[in-house]
Formats: structure tokens, C-alpha cells, sequence
């Protein structure tokens, strides 16, 4: 326990300021990419309890798994002041998400045919890394450009949901929620977390404005230049933001349990150990980068949302 509090610590001393600071953004970048590259290897590394894969598959599959996150990265106009974005933009082309798939594909299927021993289920777990490390990660990044402010929003749902499902777990927990995944959690842990992460999530979007001069230099709303809210009555912003966040406190969980499946399937406690007392990048970091995606999908579907939701609650 000493150790783990040590190495939180730690991480948040060096994290934290990387993460907020805006002349700070370009290390930022830099350290998501080799945090991407990390967490990479930790799911290879991974495939190996089971049947080893040749490190030249490995090195084609983490290549493969960046070029999926600059094309991501690289379809987003809000990411223009990007490194990525600039570096790809002065040879004077867009890497296209499709192309970037289907080369990745193509890829994949000729490794079959060279390199002895590998098959198509290895050429599926590649595959899931790929798209798992790629799509997250890329995720992340977009959303620090949107803003930091969703950052800041998606890190106190998760932490809060992590921290408390545990603290209501070891106290009331008495029901499994998922015991062939991960044995330890529960359904009161479960509730606790979300109920916690609900109220300090809400009240982070509701009196956002209060504080927002800190980051912004003038009073703006949490949801300032991404939805047009003025469509929804005082009363349907509320129910918006409660909805808002019980449902990304729900899928942080989701996504923790789909990190635990992986382990378990492999038969590993850990993916690494570079974080001392917390194990790998996707130990420590798997229910963040699960719920971004999540986030970002939800922000590019705000067209459609938004609309709904205006109809919904306009007459409240």
C-alpha cells in the first residue's frame, strides 16, 4: 500500500501538469504516444502466456497500432494544433482512417503467409490491439484538444467511480457483479461508485462556470462552443448533465471489466510492471482511455443527441 500511495503520488506530480498546463501540450502528446506504445506491448506481451508472438509481428502490430492513431488524430480539424496534425498536414495529405484500416488489414493477412506459425487467431488478437491501443488512445487526445476541461471531467468520474466502488465493496459488498471476471467486485460496490462519481461529476459540470476563468480567462459553461444547450430549459440541463454522468460512470466500469476479462483470459494479475504498487499503462489506466471513446462517440453524435434531448425535456 505504501508503494502504490508513493507511486500515485509520484505520477500525479509529473501527470497533472502535463495534463493541464497549455504550454505544456506538446509533451503531453509526446507522452501519450509512448504511453500508447507501452500499453501496446503490455496486450503482446499478454498473448504470449498462451502461444509467444514472433517480435517482428510485434513491431509491425505497434506500428500499425500508431498509424491508427495519427489517422484518428489526424481526422479531427480540432486537433490542427496537434504535432501530429501539423506533421502529417506539411506533407500536404490527410491520413484517412479507411486507408489506414484497410493497410492494416492487408498487413495482417500477409503475415499469415510469411511468417510461419502465425494464424488467423493470432492475427485477431493483433487486431484487437491494435483497435484497442489505437482508438483509445487517439480518444484521449482529441478530447484534451477539445478541451481540458473534459479531461478534468472524464479523470473525476473515473477515479471517483474506481476509488468508490472499492471503499463500498470491501464495506457492504455481499452480492458478485462479475465473478467469472473479476471475483472481488461487487453490485453494492458497483451502486456506491456510481452514486459517488454521479454527485461529484454533476457538480463539477453545473458549477464549471464558477471556475472556468482559471482555464479560460471568462466565465464560459462546461459545454461552451461544443452543444447549443440553449435549446434545453435550466431544469432539461440538469437532467442532461445527471444522464451525462451516470451514464460515463457506468461505462468506466464497463471498461475496467473489459481489462479484467483480457487478464483474466490470460491468466495474468498485471500487465506490467512499471508503475509500482499500480502494475502497466492499461492497469492503471484502462477504465480513462475505455470511457474516452465513449465520451468523444457521444460528442460526434451531439447532432443527433442534442435534438432529442431538446424534445424530451423542453416541456420540464
Amino acid at each position: 500500500m505504501k508503494k502504490r500511495i508513493i507511486t500515485g503520488i509520484i505520477m500525479g506530480v509529473i501527470l497533472i501538469p502535463v495534463l493541464i498546463v497549455p504550454e505544456l501540450i506538446n509533451i503531453f502528446e509526446l507522452l501519450i504516444i509512448l504511453f500508447s506504445i507501452l500499453a501496446g506491448m503490455e496486450i503482446l506481451n499478454m498473448y504470449d502466456k498462451q502461444k509467444n508472438i514472433p517480435l517482428s509481428v510485434k513491431i509491425v502490430s505497434i506500428v500499425c497500432t500508431e498509424f491508427l492513431y495519427f489517422s484518428v488524430v489526424n481526422n479531427f480539424d480540432i486537433c490542427s494544433q496537434t504535432l501530429i496534425y501539423r506533421a502529417i498536414s506539411h506533407f500536404g495529405f490527410k491520413l484517412d482512417m479507411f486507408l489506414t484500416l484497410a493497410c492494416i488489414f492487408l498487413v495482417l493477412m500477409s503475415c499469415m503467409v510469411f511468417i510461419n506459425g502465425f494464424d488467423a487467431s493470432d492475427a485477431g488478437k493483433c487486431l484487437l490491439e491494435i483497435i484497442y491501443i489505437g482508438i483509445t488512445f487517439a480518444s484521449f487526445t482529441v478530447l484534451r484538444s477539445y478541451g481540458v476541461r473534459f479531461i478534468m471531467y472524464l479523470l473525476i468520474i473515473t477515479v471517483s467511480t474506481d476509488i468508490f466502488a472499492l471503499v463500498f465493496g470491501l464495506n457492504f459488498g455481499k452480492h458478485k457483479m462479475a465473478p467469472h471476471i473479476s471475483p472481488k467486485k461487487s453490485w453494492e460496490g458497483a451502486i456506491g461508485g456510481t452514486a459517488v462519481a454521479l454527485i461529484i461529476g454533476f457538480l463539477f459540470l453545473f458549477f464549471y462556470p464558477k471556475f472556468a476563468p482559471v482555464f479560460h480567462g471568462e466565465k464560459i459553461s462546461f459545454f461552451e462552443g461544443v452543444f447549443e444547450y440553449d435549446t434545453l430549459s435550466p431544469a432539461g440541463l440538469i437532467v442532461f448533465m445527471i444522464l451525462l454522468t451516470l451514464f460515463m460512470s457506468i461505462c468506466s466500469q464497463i471498461g475496467d471489466l473489459v481489462a479484467s476479462k483480457l487478464k483474466r483470459t490470460y491468466g495474468i494479475k498485471d500487465y506490467s510492471n512499471l508503475f509500482p504498487g499500480h502494475g502497466g499503462v492499461l492497469d492503471r489506466f484502462d477504465s480513462a482511455l475505455f470511457t474516452s471513446t465513449i465520451l468523444l462517440v457521444f460528442l460526434q453524435f451531439e447532432s443527433i443527441i442534442f435534438p432529442a434531448l431538446s424534445a424530451l425535456t423542453g416541456e420540464l
